[in-house]
């Protein structure tokens, strides 16, 4: 070692352990995004379940795939809402909200949608 380079051991590990500490929030950042995307396909598919068979009510599956998201994450996804629509044959839930963010002043939206027949009981 020579005179001139003391604690340049100590500056490296630093530079290290930020680069290291980085990727790490970068990967739970990722990690929480997938959860709420996973979280909110769910809700539509719920929502969808519970609107094909008759009688069949949007507002009863808006309300199932909200609820769900709910009971499943408490506090992972924010701003949630749920739209249900038909057109008589085929019924689509579309959940959206907002992933809780570990990036100050970033916002991560998450939007997912299912679709399935209404199903007519036939004798």
């Amino acid at each position: 070692m020579l005179a001139g380079e003391r604690g340049d051991d100590n500056v490296a590990a630093a530079v290290i352990f930020s680069a290291i500490l980085l990727v790490a929030w970068a990967i739970l950042q990722v990690a929480v995004v997938l959860l709420g995307r996973g979280i909110a396909l769910e809700a539509a598919r719920d929502g969808v379940h519970s609107a094909r068979l008759p009688p069949m009510n949007t507002a009863t599956a808006a309300s199932a795939a909200a609820g769900y998201v709910t009971r499943a994450t408490g506090s992972w996804l924010t701003d949630v809402a749920a739209h249900a629509e038909s057109d008589g044959r085929i019924v689509t839930v579309t959940v959206t909200g907002q992933a809780v963010s570990l990036v100050p002043f970033a916002h991560f939206p998450i939007r997912q949608t299912s679709s399935g027949p209404i199903e007519e009981l036939t004798p």
